[in-house]
């Protein structure tokens, strides 16, 4: 197979961890070989995942401009900005890990150390931000639910500061609980005599074989836990969140209709506790839509990282380490997909964000405004 020099660059330096973390007999396990990996890798892994998160960079940060302009008193603005604030982060580490390629193109050596140099950091740091971003979905999820099922007494309880408050801390929490992933590799330096320079190489440290691998195993735990805590979470209020909306339209179409006196005195009380305004329904479903993005992203994680509990030797420079990097690949697609969507949901579905966004940015509406 015919290689660039920066591609046969990266394929020396696999090698060389290749061959102090795979067993001798790794050949063996080779579901999928080597060429079709790196090939999967070259087209999925890389260009696809780059421009998705830049597209994602792009994009949350035009979301943030839009939330910030609107200012946060509306809870709803302070989840969904705390939500594009880590899809940030997930895009951008995206994006900065990626540039080890266009770096090769300067000096293969610089693209294949900037790979290596930021590997331990920069890939787990997509992951562990989109659990975040998980976390606070759920937690709109549970908010938007309360608020269709008991409206009023949730509008005094859950105030954007309230709401601020639950982001910080689900932050601290998910992000926290993955942080020692962080430390357990070790970045050290081999000179190979082929580029006379010394190329950066990823080793596993003390902390990666510490209590028998506790901490990747914890790892591998959280990554089953928090995807099927969140999943149930969203499936069950997504559901409830559907019936009231139903019931909702049902008791304004009764309203609209023009029932007996009786019928409407009945229909009023029915009103304050089920009937949403149509901003609210609007709202409700928009966030529907955002929640329903997750899950679909929550499926496939869930999928791998239960492999991975049943199989040790399914993760990164074991024997199923091939496979393990295109089922990888795949949910790279569907994450940073996730991440960089939201713009255009609220662009479709929010007259305010639209509008907002309008008048930050009066040369993107065309006849818009005219229309308006």
């Amino acid at each position: 197979m015919n290689v660039t020099p920066i591609s046969a660059e990266l394929r020396t330096i696999e090698s060389f961890l290749e061959v102090e973390w795979l067993p001798e007999s790794s050949e063996s396990y080779k579901i999928v070989s080597d060429d079709i990996r790196e090939a999967f890798e070259l087209i999925v892994g890389y260009w696809l995942v780059f421009f998705l998160s830049s597209l994602g960079v792009v994009t949350n940060s035009l979301t943030m401009i839009v939330f910030v302009r609107q200012g946060f008193r509306d809870s709803v603005n302070v989840s969904l900005f705390s939500i594009a604030v880590w899809d940030q982060v997930k895009c951008l580490a995206g994006v900065i890990y990626r540039l080890h390629r266009p770096i090769g193109l300067v000096r293969p050596v610089w693209g294949i150390n900037w790979k290596w140099m930021s590997w331990p950091y920069l890939i787990y740091l997509p992951i562990f931000s989109g659990y975040v971003s998980y976390a606070l979905a759920t937690y709109v999820s549970i908010e938007r639910c309360l608020s269709v099922s008991i409206p009023f007494k949730v509008k005094s309880l859950i105030t954007p500061p309230i709401t601020a408050s639950f982001m910080v801390g689900l932050s601290l929490v998910i992000f926290g609980s993955f942080s020692p992933m962080f430390f357990i590799y070790t970045i050290e330096y081999t000179f190979n005599p082929f580029y006379n320079a010394s190329i950066a190489r990823v080793t596993p440290g003390n902390l990666f074989y510490a209590r028998d691998g506790l901490i990747s195993k914890i790892y591998k735990f959280l990554g089953i836990f928090y995807p099927a805590i969140f999943c149930t979470i969203m499936i069950s209020t997504s559901a409830i969140i559907v019936f009231h909306l139903r019931k909702s339209a049902e008791n304004f179409d009764k309203m609209k209709g023009g029932k007996s006196t009786a019928d409407e005195a009945a229909g009023e009380s029915s009103r304050t506790s089920t009937t949403l305004t149509p901003r609210e329904v609007k709202v409700t479903k928009m966030l529907l839509v955002i929640i329903l993005v997750y899950l679909m992203d929550f499926f496939p994680r869930l999928c791998k990282y239960t492999a991975s509990l049943i199989e040790p030797e399914f993760f990164a420079y074991r024997k199923y380490h091939n496979l393990m990097l295109v089922m990888s690949n795949v949910m790279w697609i569907l994450d940073f997909i996730n991440a960089s969507v939201n713009f255009f949901i609220f662009m479709g579905m929010s007259t305010n964000f639209k509008k907002t966004f309008y008048i930050i940015f009066p040369r993107c509406s065309g006849n818009e405004n005219a229309k308006r």
